[in-house]
């Protein structure tokens, strides 16, 4: 208060003392002294012009490059704006760590001096510290490069990349201290200096305000997860990632909202480091709000389809609980209904209005259907080996035709069910009102594979491999394989070429050649031969085909009864028609593939073997949570020998093994000798009947590279011509393995675990 009292009393008694008239006029000459020349200045700087500019400071930077980013030239009348926005250009180069333009008259003409500080080169980037990540991968993190310039602001950023790193690794109290060090006035190098600390894994995640929904329930969809002794080391499982973190923050929400809290708040995530250090506990705060319900649905702008149209395919009803995820889906119904009609850019958004009182809510979807457009081009890129024709011929419309949306997600299917493409997009391009181009973009990825190997069959013992495939033969979509393998129990070799477009018309023309030997021990089956088939697109999904076949089978060795030592001929013609909604052929999510044929065999068509074989079978793709896939999958075969011929040994049905009932040795789920001489566990006969059932769920575990887990239950058996289909015979097993969808083709490791093992046979086999 003393301070500022004096002052004051001071100043006013300077007033007093100079009376109310001498001091206006004072004031008055004062800022006539002040304003006058500052007047002067700017008067003098803003009409004078700018007679030279000169860059001292620049060191690798040419005059003439930074002149180039000037706004303000030769002859230019001086602007303060000007000025200042040319310091700024000059920045945003990010060549320079000081910059300032000064200016001097010369008989009443300007004189501009930039000067410039140019930034240090990098000359090299230095980690000290670093034991447990090595200094390869933090130099992969970093984006600093030597040889070019830099400012502390790229270092800073640097920092936080290497940061994150750590944590990433588990390292969440790592710090890093960057040290910047001028070797001379143009160049510098950086060290990072790093404490690592310890690696803090996960031990406990709280949900804190859970009253309505489980913690257990909501901490099964987190991406986080408490660190566990025997699983946590396959993947990072166990280890703070700050993005997955703060995801779960939308994910515990999101599950709360399909579920009808509609106001649920979400909060964290909170991180403490307990037990010295030691461990980490991370804590998300809920409050659930109340549970809603649907009270009425409504539609605005739906003058396409009536109310009970669009009802009658939305999944949200009236009375059930309100589930955002399945609005979002009918929105999405909504619109491809639309775009069915050929209004591919009709949008959709929901107005929902809650009542606090009753804890409904009524939903009205507001519908703008645009304007109904044709496709002009289609345009195809992309493709450097597959002809352009290869792509075309599976998209779903032609020039001219109204867009449709289901037939742009067809094309999509078909184009990526020819598995010769990694990446495919396709983009409707507006180019008039009521016209598009259709943009398909492809990348396309090796479809030639040349591949040896060996490895061990639960059905063929140790083998050998040898594959060479071209799936994409001279970029015409033909396929054309060679295919070995050499083992213990088999040999065989393979020779297979497909068109899948014969004369440019739905019609695929395949030809077959094979030789294979199989060992049973006490003897062995030889089939040699040929196929020939002709297929063709019925519709979208439907497909039928016609196959002759010839084949020279020899039973040698000492085959148990009823098998018969020799050589015969088998010729035949199998008709077999098939429907397959699948969206993927290759991993498939969702819909099914149901087939069934016909082969008949007798002596007209060139052979000595008569008899008649059929086969159904029906495999259904059921999309579950997490892009997991339920699989139900059955097969029923039949054969029978004509006019007193036998069925021959080589048709018969072997049930047991990885492709039927696993967690038994090949064919032993099926019929076996018990004849006097068969061999004490029985020799394999084949079975005249099979009834097979698999139950699957498949868990994608690394996407990219296309690897799943799967868990298995299977039935079925195998049945002699005189024995009739009875499930109470049917052998049952469980288990779980891994498929790889590799470039040579789909690879399995599967454990079955037989649930009733009968004396002789395994309990536990891996195939």
């Amino acid at each position: 208060m003393f301070k500022i009292n004096p002052f004051i009393r001071t100043w006013e008694g300077f007033t007093q003392e100079m009376g109310p008239g001498r001091l206006f006029i004072t004031l008055l000459l004062l800022l006539c002294f002040l304003f006058l020349p500052l007047n002067r200045i700017v008067i003098a700087q803003e009409t004078s012009g700018i007679k030279m500019i000169e860059v001292i400071g620049n060191r690798r930077i040419e005059a003439s490059t930074i002149l180039s980013k000037l706004r303000t030239r030769i002859g230019d009348i001086y602007s303060d704006d000007k000025i200042r926005e040319d310091i700024k250009n000059l920045y945003a180069t990010d060549y320079f760590e000081d910059i300032l333009i000064k200016s001097e008259t010369i008989d009443n003409e300007i004189k501009l001096i930039i000067s410039v500080k140019e930034r240090p080169i990098l000359k090299d980037i230095i980690f000290d510290g670093n034991d447990k990540i090595s200094t390869d991968k933090l130099k992969e993190k970093v984006t600093l490069i030597t040889g070019t310039p830099f400012s502390n602001k790229h270092v800073k950023e640097n920092v936080e990349r290497l940061r994150d790193l750590y944590r990433e690794e588990g390292y969440y109290e790592a710090t890093i201290i960057p040290v910047i060090d001028r070797v001379s006035d143009e160049k510098a190098s950086v060290t990072f200096f790093i404490k690592e600390g310890k690696k803090i894994k996960i031990k406990e995640i709280r949900i804190s305000g859970t009253e309505k929904i489980p913690e257990k329930a909501l901490k099964k969809t987190l991406k986080t997860k408490r660190y566990k002794v025997l699983t946590s080391w396959l993947s990072s499982s166990g280890i703070y990632k700050e993005i997955e973190a703060e995801g779960d923050v939308d994910r515990i929400r999101d599950y709360y909202l399909d579920r009808g809290y509609i106001h649920v708040q979400v909060s964290g995530p909170e991180i403490e480091i307990i037990e010295e250090g030691k461990w980490m506990r991370i804590n998300f705060d809920v409050m659930e709000g109340e549970q809603f319900s649907i009270d009425n649905i409504d539609f605005r702008g739906n003058d396409i389809f009536s109310k009970d149209e669009i009802k009658e395919v939305i999944k949200s009803k009236e009375g059930m609980i309100f589930s955002r995820s399945m609005l979002r889906g009918d929105m999405s119904t909504i619109i491809d209904k639309y775009g069915e009609k050929g209004y591919a850019f009709a949008g959709v958004t929901p107005d929902i209005t809650s009542d606090e009182d009753s804890k409904k809510v009524d939903i009205t979807f507001v519908i703008e259907k645009g304007e109904k457009v044709k496709v002009r081009r289609i345009n195809i890129a992309g493709n450097e080996k597959t002809r352009d024709k290869v792509i075309r011929r599976e998209i779903r419309l032609s020039e001219l035709d109204y867009l449709n949306t289901s037939a742009l997600r067809r094309s999509f299917q078909r184009i990526n069910n020819l598995n010769f493409f990694e990446n495919i997009e396709i983009t409707p391009e507006s180019v008039t009102k009521d016209m598009v181009d259709l943009n398909v973009k492809v990348k396309e990825k090796p479809t030639g594979a040349f591949s040896m190997g060996g490895g061990y069959s639960s059905v063929y013992g140790f083998v050998g491999m040898l594959d060479l495939t071209e799936g994409n033969l001279f970029g015409k979509g033909e396929l054309l394989r060679f295919k070995g393998e050499f083992g213990e129990l088999r040999t065989s070799y393979d020779v297979t070429f497909r068109e899948p477009w014969f004369m440019d018309t739905p019609t695929s023309l395949t030809v077959n050649f094979f030789d294979t030997v199989r060992d049973f021990g006490n003897y062995n089956i030889n089939s040699r031969g040929g196929n020939i088939g002709v297929g063709r697109s019925i519709g979208e999904y439907w497909s039928g085909g016609v196959t002759y076949g010839l084949q020279n089978i020899n039973v040698s060795g000492s085959p148990p009864y009823p098998l018969e030592k020799g050589e015969s001929i088998t010729a035949s013609v199998t008709t077999s028609v098939a429907r397959d909604t699948r969206d993927n052929y290759w991993d498939p999510h969702s819909g099914n593939k149901n087939s069934l044929s016909v082969e008949y065999a007798d002596s007209f068509l060139g052979g000595n073997n008569a008899f008649v074989k059929s086969i159904t079978d029906t495999s259904w793709y059921f999309p579950v949570v997490l892009d997991t896939t339920f699989l139900i999958h059955g097969r029923f075969g039949i054969g029978e020998g004509l006019r007193g011929h036998d069925f021959p040994v080589n048709e018969k049905f072997y049930v047991g093994g990885i492709y039927t009932i696993r967690g038994f040795d090949y064919g032993r789920a099926s019929t076996l000798c018990t004849f006097s001489g068969c061999s004490p566990t029985g020799d394999l006969l084949g079975a005249d009947k099979e009834l097979i059932f698999n139950i699957e769920y498949i868990i994608p575990l690394v996407k990219e590279a296309r690897i799943n887990g799967v868990l298995f239950y299977d039935a079925g058996s195998g049945f002699a011509e005189d024995e009739s289909v009875r499930l109470s015979e049917l052998r049952t097993s469980v288990g779980a393995g891994f498929r790889w969808l590799s470039p040579i083709g789909p690879l399995r490791l599967e454990w079955g675990y037989n649930l009733d093992p009968r004396p002789g046979e395994q309990q536990g086999i891996w195939e």
